[in-house]
């Protein structure tokens, strides 16, 4: 599957900007949490607020004290494997 390409613009800890976002899932102070083709994108850090919103375009801008960028895989889950005994 083909997942569309989003960019990330981080300028000096302060302004993240991002690119081809489908939809801003939550958001507060400390966490921001996009949705980013199949991927879950979480943005925490302090005093964070969304500066630039258009879905439309899928851009989005988050200013404030940016701590940490984290994808998370939103796609269904794989079949696990267990290295026990089967039941």
């Amino acid at each position: 599957m083909t997942q569309k390409k989003h960019t990330l613009t981080l300028d000096s800890r302060n302004i993240l900007t991002i690119t081809a976002v489908d939809d801003v899932i939550s958001f507060d102070e400390t966490l921001v949490s996009l949705s980013v083709g199949e991927n879950l994108l979480n943005i925490s850090g302090e005093g964070l607020s969304i500066k630039n919103l258009s879905l439309e375009n899928g851009d989005v801008s988050v200013n404030g004290n940016i701590q940490a960028i984290v994808y998370f895989d939103d796609s269904p889950k794989k079949k696990r494997f267990s290295f026990g005994k089967n039941r």
